[in-house]
């Protein structure tokens, strides 16, 4: 199935999410060399880690330059000789601190970005954090939702506040497990073994509700969001015996799962605001599809607007 063609996944959702493993290591399509992306400029989110390193790593391959936040700069440091040696000398990656949790991070962020670039032509929100035990970021949020879902938030609006995003292509990353929870919020609050799972799908339904609120509020974007496949990573802790086991089996490795996210974020006549999965191509959600809420996402996006709101500094009032 090529990834332009459109198909509708399995109603019971145990099926769907069984569907986003079986098969995918032969199923999920590789992105094409070109177009080449010489002269762009591209940031992405966790791109010291997992996918994000692949990500980045198939875009300078395209050459794109690229901007790394990461919280450890050291670690920022040899991820980026490791590119460099894949990519040639001269591919240019900058650093910029930042810690996604962290709001008064993120706006330094955007500052030293500002400073570095005039603009950023295509933003990768791939960043994601799965908690093992309750915890809250910074500012009092539940941490998944202050990672994934604010996080991204608060740093896209400083891009655009800034002028640095008048026409981007923005990426955003989710998954087919975001179809286990009906809602997303900053007070969620959770205990027991499957609560951190739990916080992590809700956080994954909020990826989806902002970027089609994004694509809504913001037409001069051009909006992805992207499943890229059930990934063996260390997200969520190390696994035991039988969770390694299922990795091997089932799972895709990083390079392979960068993929799909690669398509969107390179690839010409694609639908915007579109879904697009490693298994599926572009999907067609049913109508009941959490979603597909408009009315959630919408309060979501004031709700992340309010706390925006709330977040300026004394001074800068």
């Amino acid at each position: 199935m090529s990834i332009l063609e459109e198909s509708t996944p399995p109603s019971n959702t145990w099926a769907r999410l069984a569907m986003c493993s079986i098969g995918q290591k032969r199923t999920t399509r590789r992105c094409p060399p070109t177009p080449r992306l010489d002269g762009k400029r591209a940031l992405v989110t966790g791109g010291t880690n997992g996918i994000g390193v692949e990500i980045a790593r198939g875009l300078l391959a395209r050459g794109a330059d690229v901007v790394l936040p990461c919280r450890d700069l050291q670690k920022g440091g040899r991820v980026r000789e490791e590119l460099r040696h894949d990519g040639g000398a001269n591919a240019r990656i900058d650093l910029v601190p930042m810690d996604l949790a962290d709001l008064d991070s993120v706006r330094q962020a955007a500052r030293n970005v500002a400073e570095m670039t005039s603009r950023i032509d295509l933003l990768v929100e791939n960043a994601g954090v799965m908690e093992r035990v309750p915890s809250l970021t910074p500012q009092g949020h539940e941490r998944a939702f202050g990672v994934n879902v604010w996080g991204h938030f608060f740093l896209r609006r400083q891009l655009i506040h800034a002028g640095l995003l008048p026409d981007a292509r923005i990426v955003v990353l989710t998954g087919d497990i975001y179809a286990l929870q009906s809602d997303c919020t900053p007070d969620y609050a959770w205990r027991g073994a499957s609560g951190g799972l739990l916080a992590y799908c809700r956080s994954k339904l909020g990826n989806f509700w902002i970027a089609a609120e994004l694509q809504k509020r913001h037409p001069e974007l051009t909006v992805f969001v992207v499943h890229p496949g059930a990934i063996d990573t260390d997200l969520g802790g190390k696994a035991g015996a039988i969770g390694a086991w299922f990795k091997r089996t089932f799972m895709i490795d990083a390079e392979l799962g960068a993929q799909t996210p690669l398509i969107c974020a390179t690839q010409d006549g694609l639908r915007r605001g579109g879904y697009y999965h490693n298994r599926f191509g572009l999907v067609r959600l049913r109508e009941r599809d959490a979603a597909l809420d408009a009315a959630a996402a919408a309060r979501l996006w004031a709700l992340c607007e309010q706390l925006a709101a709330a977040s300026v500094p004394l001074a800068d009032r």
